[in-house]
């Protein structure tokens, strides 16, 4: 019995690269921001889609009591991390080691804000930018980051005129766009990539209650959720139901969006026939194949592939079939349901195998994982279903994958 424990016990240090039982670790890292925690808890990504806790977790984090981090963004070249406190009054930045710890806080933060609430950083590592919608005219600040130590410095800030609550950079780093709610528009910025100039391109309207917006992995396509459900479903001449609509655009290198041909785009019903409900956020896949949008209250996830042949771009609901498990009618097409209580924020890993999916319920503090179909684009419940956060009172609001 002896030689047998030490044989396994051999077998798992020698498996500390892979983790004993088989699974491989990409060496991925996924940062989950809790916005009245302390910090960042923080994941392996597995070969395999799954979740298993990161040995540097947790990432505490020094912002006021019950002020935690609400969304973290890192520089390209990996050195540095910046992230926003859940009131958006103060802008925090760490040195990010190889390993993934913020160790070091970068000389002259944080920075102070009025109500920031979203953030993205160019290709090139020079500079980053921040939406302030709180401000009397809606600000767009633009601040310059030092290639040696990280430190920002400020410029005057742009009018925009109205709130930007969320902020997406394309992957060239020549476009930022911004979605307005107030406005119901999504704004486009062209960007000097050596210098703070910016310079708005286009408004363009969407509505009348967007609430994410959704870039392409490739940067082609913008995808932007309604709240509400305001396409009427009609069966024989009478409405029989409301489908929550999702607007899509192409993009141009000039930052103008072009709206597609059929858009807005519908969401299928469930099994039972409900149509899905308050779509809240969403992401494509990396391959840019698949689009998943997550719908708060209908407590589910749909899934489009992205067309390649017709027209380009278009969400196509994927379809199945209904059979039966144990005596209870299952479906295989969109929506999935998503076993938690209020989905709020999803994400998908770098490979495109897995599904990441925060539940914003109080003190549910749960990140849930599934699998999905490289081939279908469906998607299913791993092994747990989920995962634990932190603590009960860290509410979770992001999650960044690096």
């Amino acid at each position: 019995m002896k030689r047998l424990i030490g044989y396994t016990a051999v077998l798992c240090l020698l498996a500390l690269m892979v983790g004993c039982g088989g699974v491989n670790s990409t060496g991925t890292l996924a940062y989950i921001s809790n916005s009245t925690g302390t910090g960042f808890t923080v994941y392996n990504v597995n070969t395999d889609g799954t979740l298993t806790t990161s040995s540097i977790s947790p990432q505490d984090t020094p912002t006021a009591a019950n002020n935690g981090p609400k969304q973290i963004v890192f520089a390209p070249n990996g050195q540095w991390a910046y992230y926003l406190d859940k009131d958006g009054t103060n802008l925090y930045g760490y040195h990010r080691t190889g390993e993934g710890v913020l160790d070091t806080a970068i000389p002259g933060l944080p920075y102070s804000l009025s109500g920031a609430s979203s953030l993205a950083i160019s290709p090139n590592n020079n500079f980053l930018y921040v939406a302030l919608p709180n401000t009397q005219n809606g600000e767009l600040q633009v601040l310059s980051i030092d290639s040696s130590t990280g430190e920002l410095s400020g410029s005057t800030p742009v009018q925009v005129g109205y709130p930007i609550e969320q902020l997406v950079m394309a992957p060239g780093g020549s476009i930022l766009y911004g979605l307005s709610r107030e406005k119901q528009s999504i704004v486009s910025w062209t960007l000097n990539s050596t210098n703070v100039q910016v310079t708005q391109a286009a408004s363009t309207p969407v509505g009348p209650k967007p609430s994410f917006l959704i870039l392409s992995a490739n940067g082609s396509y913008i995808y932007v959720p309604d709240s509400v459900a305001t396409t009427p479903i009609f069966n024989n001449g009478q409405v029989i139901a409301q489908s929550p609509n999702i607007y899509a655009f192409t993009t141009a290198s000039n930052g103008v969006l072009t709206q597609m041909s059929g858009s807005p785009f519908d969401e299928n019903p469930d099994i039972n026939g409900l149509y899905p409900s308050s779509p809240i956020g969403g992401v494509t896949s990396n391959d840019n194949r698949y689009l998943f949008i997550a719908n708060q209250g209908s407590k589910n996830i749909s899934v489009f592939k992205i067309n390649v042949s017709t027209q380009l771009g278009e969400p196509v609901e994927v379809l199945g079939t209904t059979t039966s498990v144990n005596g209870i009618p299952t479906s295989t097409a969109s929506p999935f349901d998503c076993g938690c209580t209020s989905p709020s924020f999803v994400s998908v890993s770098l490979a495109n195998n897995g599904l990441y999916l925060l539940d914003s319920t109080p003190n549910s503090n749960k990140l849930y994982q599934f699998r999905i179909d490289q081939t279908t684009g469906r998607v299913r419940a791993q092994n747990p279903a989920s995962v634990p956060v932190e603590s009960a009172t860290s509410n979770p609001t992001w999650i960044t994958i690096r």
